[in-house]
């Protein structure tokens, strides 16, 4: 029997066999630019007869593009290991990289356990090594000497006065908040480094009455309703789903987050959080982002500030241990956490107040099929540690869960042969093209709805799996560096080959089987030049000069977070079925959903809710402890 594309799409998203997907039309291999076969025309290595001391470099590919690394030897040995280029995610890769780096050399083996949270670039700093040992005429199965055995742990104890699960974007927030309030502070984060979801995100901060926009209005803020809270709920409240809100239009969860924003924005400004300048970017509007721009890393830069400023605070993050209990007194009330480490380390702490910032679950696979059970055969683009146990301790402890099961949206990301999603959510913006399904069809408006349409694209069956984003010479132009967004994000796509050119549409279409490809852009282009809307209502349409060929990106929509969780009020407790707090305890962030679904709106700015709700709750901590 044959196995249709939608059966294959999920199969392999089930298991993770995204390099696949790219071969569904079980084409030829396209012709590429001259640019990606030079690259790929690799000059004879120079390689020594025997083991050479000396400083040699080695390449691999990482998540984003080539990641280089530099080994010396000496006396036939690994003397030193460093990574001298390394342009996977800022404040993830960049992160993992050094790190991953110093276990190589400390432990002279290649086999040291990768890096939790940054698979990727773990990996690739093991085969730049080896590369370079290579190069200087070595045998890399010299320096695989097999995993290590984690040393033995300690029984620990602390006594604070708030300790936190996870140390993602809410968590940090509300860590330094209640530092700088004097208050002491542990936090314990499964991964081996901080951060969560934070670098991942797009870097724009939700703002209202900041006294950073003020000064740049200079008494012009009444003429852009973003400068203030009535105007951004107004814009907000267009968006309520009647069916879900449960609040006749109050919005009382986004209330409180304008409520805070402009005092969250003035406090991270404050204590030397970069953001990129006001006015000089018509694409940014008044909004900030975090320096250097959307989708430049700014996250990633914040949470090492933070994580920094934590530590410089007297805090302590305790990482690779996960919290595995909750304590509850008598009355119910939670009174600490136990937690265990990879090493065996065991810990018990009493604390006046436990926070849970622990994420979401779009990487627990059972806890999607619960919860959202028509997504339970997709794999989501999510932070790896997002795998839902704040959830579980919390309905443990007396919590509930709410806003579970709605319609969940993606973002696009490319199939590149090394396995791994490579999120391209922007790529409508910085490139203009069209997105077309496994015929070469036209779906939607990928413009105005764009989540939204994507996640629905996934799951219709009459799209066929298989997703192709088309531009021309002036979209590879602005996808290397976009003028308008300062953003230079996708260079990658090019050198990598996710993006791939052909001679002319005919030759696309034939190697990719898109048999409605040259009919869509001859109606696409006709509608452009007329200046009229098309047939998605999409508007101001990109006329594609197609006459030295198109530029073809294979991608494909992915879901990558859920936005159910627990049940929180706007101060962070978290609630009971029946309305009440549970003692004791606090939650914020994508642990507890999305903040615009409580309020009957489709999801839209987790970065945004988690920080806002992460000071929120400090507030609410630091007052009642």
């Amino acid at each position: 029997m044959e196995l249709n594309r939608r059966d294959f799409l999920r199969g392999s998203l089930a298991l993770g066999g995204v390099a696949a997907l790219g071969g569904l039309a079980g084409c030829a291999a396209p012709k590429q630019a001259s640019s990606n076969a030079k690259d790929a025309q690799t000059e004879k290595k120079r390689i020594p007869d025997s083991f050479t001391d000396g400083k040699w470099v080695g390449t691999a590919m990482g998540h984003d593009d080539n990641l280089i690394a530099q080994v010396v030897i000496a006396g036939g040995d690994i003397a030193s290991v460093s990574v001298l280029r390394c342009d996977d995610t800022i404040g993830i890769g960049s992160t993992a990289a050094p790190m991953m780096a110093a276990k190589i050399l400390e432990a002279k083996n290649l086999d040291v356990d990768v890096v939790t949270g940054a698979t990727t670039t773990s990996m690739a700093v093991q085969s730049a090594v080896a590369d370079a040992i290579t190069n200087a005429g070595g045998n890399p199965k010299d320096f695989r000497k097999g995993a290590v055995a984690p040393s033995g742990g300690t029984a620990q104890t602390t006594d604070v006065d708030v300790a936190f699960m996870g140390a993602g974007t809410a968590g940090l927030v509300a860590a330094t908040r209640l530092l700088e309030a004097g208050k002491t502070v542990v936090l314990f984060e499964k991964q081996d480094f901080a951060g969560g979801s934070m670098p991942m995100t797009y870097s724009g901060v939700a703002a209202a009455e900041s006294q950073l926009q003020t000064n740049y209005a200079l008494g012009r803020a009444n003429e852009n309703p973003m400068y203030n809270k009535q105007g951004m709920l107004g814009i907000m409240k267009k968006y309520l789903n009647p069916a879900n809100d449960r609040f006749g239009g109050a919005m009382p969860y986004q209330t409180a987050m304008y409520d805070n924003s402009g005092q969250l924005v003035d406090w991270m400004h404050g204590i030397g959080i970069g953001f990129y300048s006001l006015g000089v970017n018509k694409a940014y509007g008044v909004t900030p982002y975090l320096a250097p721009g959307c989708y430049m890393g700014g996250c990633g830069y914040a949470k090492d500030f933070l994580v920094d400023r934590v530590g410089a605070l007297g805090g302590k993050i305790i990482y690779a241990t996960k919290v595995t209990e909750l304590v509850q007194g008598a009355d119910g009330r939670v009174t600490g956490l136990k937690a265990e480490g990879k090493d065996g380390s065991t810990w018990t702490v009493t604390a006046k107040a436990v926070c849970l910032t622990s994420g979401g679950f779009a990487a627990n696979q059972d806890m999607i099929k619960k919860y959202y059970p028509e997504y339970g055969e997709y794999k989501f683009n999510c932070a790896p540690g997002s795998t839902g146990e704040g959830i579980e301790l919390g309905l443990k402890a007396g919590g509930t869960v709410e806003c579970m099961g709605r319609e969940l949206g993606a973002f696009l990301s490319t199939t590149n042969q090394a396995g791994s999603n490579f999120e391209i959510a922007f790529l409508y913006q910085t490139t203009p093209g069209i997105i077309v399904n496994a015929s070469g069809k036209q779906f939607g408006n990928l413009m105005s709805d764009n989540h939204g349409m994507l996640g629905r694209a996934l799951k219709d069956e009459a799209n066929g799996g298989t997703f192709f984003y088309i531009t021309d010479e002036s979209g590879r132009i602005t996808t290397n560096k976009n003028e308008l967004y300062a953003m230079d994000t996708y260079k990658c796509l090019e050198h990598r080959g996710d993006m791939v050119h052909y001679d002319s549409v005919e030759a696309a279409a034939e190697a990719l089987g898109l048999t409605d490809l040259a009919a869509t852009l001859e109606t696409h282009n006709a509608h452009a030049l007329a200046g009229e809307e098309d047939e998605f209502k999409r508007k101001k349409l990109p006329y594609l000069d197609t006459h030295d060929g198109i530029w073809v990106v294979t991608c494909i929509p992915t879901f990558y977070l859920t936005t159910g969780g627990l049940a929180i009020d706007t101060a962070g407790h978290v609630q009971t079925e029946a309305g009440t707090a549970v003692p004791g305890l606090y939650a914020a962030g994508d642990v507890c959903g999305s903040i615009e679904e409580k309020d009957g709106r489709p999801y839209a700015m987790g970065f945004d809710a988690a920080m806002n709700y992460g000071y929120l709750m400090a507030e609410t901590v630091n007052t009642e402890i």
